[in-house]
């Protein structure tokens, strides 16, 4: 089991949230949002690379595009912001499936 694995379910929330199928999107933002402390920004980080390469099985959103930029205050940090967008077609909910009923 990963070591945070609320990171999908709360993208989902964060993308509700917006109102949008598509928005951009850093983790220093996702951490703001959900007062996560900056412990879990490198597993947050890890999960947007993860659905930026490849498909999370689970989960409706991918990462479209990711741009870098470098922070203009010091300490200069190069930032990444990620292109969250809705997978076309995509009826599960991150982290966790929808019930279906079996009469």
């Amino acid at each position: 089991m990963p070591p945070h694995p609320e990171i999908p379910d709360l993208l989902e929330q964060y993308m509700e949230a917006s109102g949008s199928s598509e928005c951009w999107v850093t983790v220093r933002e996702l951490r703001s949002y959900f007062n996560l402390h900056e412990s879990v920004g490198p597993a947050v980080s890890g999960f947007l690379h993860k659905i930026h390469h490849g498909p999370f099985v689970s989960c409706r959103y991918k990462v479209a595009r990711i741009e870098k930029f470098q922070d203009p205050q010091p300490p200069y940090r190069k930032i990444a912001k990620y292109l969250v967008t809705e997978r076309p077609g995509q009826k599960k909910q991150c982290g966790k499936e929808k019930s279906k009923k079996i009469h």
